[in-house]
């Protein structure tokens, strides 16, 4: 009897391979023949998962923030008796290119950029996928601060904002070397200690 096969599971195995392709050569380079040979099945098996190579790309980034989404989890997961800073500094941490995968995982997402900017479609989902990590952090920030971890004077949704896209301007300079991962963690500890008691 032939072994089942997850659809799911798949698709998330060629996502993983555009990520590789993506990587090396770009988003412009990815085409379906190039992912599967990457993936190390037939083209004809990428095109039965994605009839274009725009719907297997809208996946892939849907299955980046899934990835990003279990990375932070586990970090949260590994805290001991963690309070709302050592949250909220594990959230934004988890934003930064600091290893490998978070490197590659940011050269993704920096091709997805450039292609958001001229493509409806993926505008849409980055705007999507960033507004839903904007807001659970900004409403991390405002149960911090009704818990009185958080001085009451501070607008949490502004600084929310504000820390949430110092992380995002911060993976440029991690990628090209002009930070360190150190030099990076050290600015956002020093926005998080302006707010927290």
């Amino acid at each position: 009897m032939p072994k089942r096969v997850d659809p799911l599971e798949r698709r998330r195995s060629i996502a993983e391979a555009v990520f590789r392709v993506t990587a090396t050569r770009g988003v412009e380079a990815v085409s379906l023949r190039d992912v599967a040979a990457e993936a190390g099945v037939s083209m004809g098996m990428v095109q039965h998962y994605f009839r274009s190579k725009d719907e297997m790309l809208l996946f892939a980034l849907d299955h980046m923030r899934d990835r990003v989404t279990g990375r932070l989890q586990a970090r949260l997961a590994r805290l001991p008796d963690p309070n709302p800073r050592d949250v909220a500094r594990a959230v934004l941490t988890e934003l930064l290119p600091t290893n490998e995968d978070s490197r590659a995982e940011a050269g993704v997402s920096v091709a997805f950029y450039s292609r958001a900017a001229v493509t409806p479609a993926y505008a849409l989902a980055l705007r999507q996928g960033l507004r839903g990590l904007l807001d659970v952090f900004t409403e991390r920030l405002r149960a911090a601060q009704h818990s009185g971890h958080i001085r009451p004077d501070v607008d949490a949704e502004q600084e929310a904002a504000s820390l949430f896209w110092l992380a995002h301007g911060l993976v440029g300079p991690l990628l090209v070397g002009l930070y360190t991962p150190e030099t990076a963690q050290s600015l956002l500890d020093h926005h998080l200690d302006r707010i927290f008691t």
